[in-house]
């Protein structure tokens, strides 16, 4: 998981210096504070989870995310905040996990190490599959 790289990406999360401390133990932390920015840090820097703050009633947050799995699909979703229905449309566009405000950052750095594990148990199938075709 140390080659790993996750995007924080929020007007508050951003800025939670205990769960970026916390993300910087296992992985590269980038950070912004606008969602509208991912897609133009995603084309810069590999990355391989998004944690993501929508702001309640915040659609264009959501036309981030969809926009973001059309284009790269191999990055991974984590939701924080956002009312139900706004969380519903997100699983439905592939985001992994959400968490409500206010989230234990322990336990959100332990559904990030999962999905990261997941991530790089995918990666090296496909590493094998590639190899045995050869």
């Amino acid at each position: 998981m140390s080659n790993s790289s996750i995007l924080v990406s929020g007007p508050t999360i951003a800025k939670d210096e205990d769960l970026v401390n916390k993300l910087t133990k296992i992985a590269e932390v980038l950070r912004t504070s606008q969602n509208s920015r991912i897609e133009a840090i995603l084309k810069k820097h590999e990355v391989d989870l998004i944690l993501v703050e929508i702001i309640k009633e915040a659609l264009s947050d959501l036309k981030v995310i969809k926009k973001v799995k059309n284009h790269f699909p191999e990055v991974a979703i984590i939701l924080i905040d956002g009312n139900r229905e706004l969380m519903a449309e997100a699983f439905s566009y592939g985001v992994k996990d959400a968490f409500r405000k206010p989230y234990k950052s322990s336990l959100v750095v332990e559904r990030v190490k999962a999905v990261l594990s997941g991530l790089n148990q995918i990666h090296l199938l496909k590493k094998i599959e590639r190899k045995n075709k050869t």
